[in-house]
Formats: structure tokens, sequence, C-alpha cells
């Protein structure tokens, strides 16, 4: 039940949606359910929007414009981690999130089971 975020290069030749191409960057995975259990803490306090919207049965792919009000939320996030799994999945997030922000063409895609 954990989320994986997925660092994707998106490539669009021409206006149809057909001709677009994924090619995944870098990845941080979650095996112990650490992302999960951490955004389960903050779910429903309506203070970290883009947090709650993930999903651990869902894909939520995020672009390059919303990547400072992730990484805010992040943040925030890392100050509940209690454990070195847990600060170890918040920072592997936030990498990712840091390096999409730089470029348009990345998205970053966070895939529950």
């Amino acid at each position: 039940m954990g989320v994986d975020a997925v660092l994707m290069r998106v490539e669009r030749r021409g206006t149809s949606p057909k001709r677009r191409r994924l090619t995944p960057m870098a990845t941080a995975l979650d095996h112990d359910d650490a992302f999960v259990r951490l955004v389960d803490q903050i779910r429903g306090r309506g203070t970290n929007p883009m947090l709650e919207r993930i999903d651990p049965y869902r894909s939520l792919i995020l672009t390059s414009v919303e990547m400072p009000q992730f990484l805010q939320e992040l943040a925030r996030l890392r100050l509940l981690a209690m454990t070195t799994e847990d600060l170890r999945v918040v920072r592997e997030f936030e990498d990712l999130a840091r390096e999409c922000a730089t470029n348009p063409m990345l998205q970053l895609h966070l895939d529950g089971d």
C-alpha cells in the first residue's frame, strides 16, 4: 500500500496526446509504506492540500509548476518523521521534487499500489 515517486520526462511531438512519450528519469521507492503513514498523520487537517490528494491505490501526476507548494508540504511532513526510514523516504521525494521544479518537461508521478 506504499506510494512510489517516479520522475518522468515528457516528450511531445506535435499536438496529439498519442504522440506523448514518458521516460522514467529517477525513482524513490517507499518499501515500508513510510510515506503513506506520514501522509495519513496529516490527512484531514486541510493545511496540506497536495499531500491530501495522494491515494495509496491510485496515481497522482504533478507538474513542475506544482513543485514549490509540494516541497513546502514535504518540509512539514519531514518534521513528523520518527525513523530513519521515514526521513529517507521524505528526503528522496524532496530530491525528485527539486529536480522536477527545474524543468517544465518533467513530471513527478506518485504511484500507489
